[in-house]
């Protein structure tokens, strides 16, 4: 019986000490390049090189989480746009009309981008609305927030990056 319980214990560390997953803190971040609803090309390096922290904000039309926090992140966004942050919203799965159409909703000012065929929410494993991923200056993780990004959160981990 002790064996058995060494073995099972040896069993369970050994696959609990798994490979890391592509989303930890300090991973490059997966890249991608897409069009914005004003048909600009976007890309994360386009912001990281510029030395911007850049918030990933995965969301869609139907998801009412989404359309709760859209004006808190536009106000903290015109506040912190200043301090290096950029936000790009990705639109999973759904077509450039509902992002034109939030953007004029909200007053959106930061880019909406474009998801359509769901390629880039995949590359993210995106499982859950709003998902968020803040990336440092040189294209890492630097962490992953599934929900609601509050003016806080952003400011301490903008302030953690300086």
């Amino acid at each position: 019986m002790n064996k058995l319980s060494i073995l099972l214990f040896l069993s369970i560390f050994l696959f609990s000490c798994g490979e890391k997953t592509p989303f930890d803190k300090g991973e490059p971040a997966p890249k991608f390049e897409t069009q914005d609803v004003e048909g600009n090309s976007q890309t994360i390096e386009k912001h990281t090189k510029e030395g911007k922290i850049v918030l990933l904000y995965f969301w869609a039309d139907w998801c009412p989480t989404c359309k709760q926090e859209f004006p808190e992140t536009q106000t903290y966004y015109e506040k912190l746009q200043k301090e290096g942050l950029e936000i790009l919203a990705i639109n999973v799965k759904q077509p450039k009309e509902a992002s034109e159409k939030f953007k004029e909703q909200f007053g959106a000012t930061f880019p909406m981008l474009i998801d359509a065929d769901g390629k880039i929410s995949d590359l993210y494993q995106v499982t859950e609305l709003p998902t968020n991923f803040f990336i440092d200056s040189e294209g890492k993780i630097i962490r992953k927030i599934v929900g609601w990004v509050s003016e806080q959160q952003a400011e301490v981990i903008l302030k953690q990056q300086k």
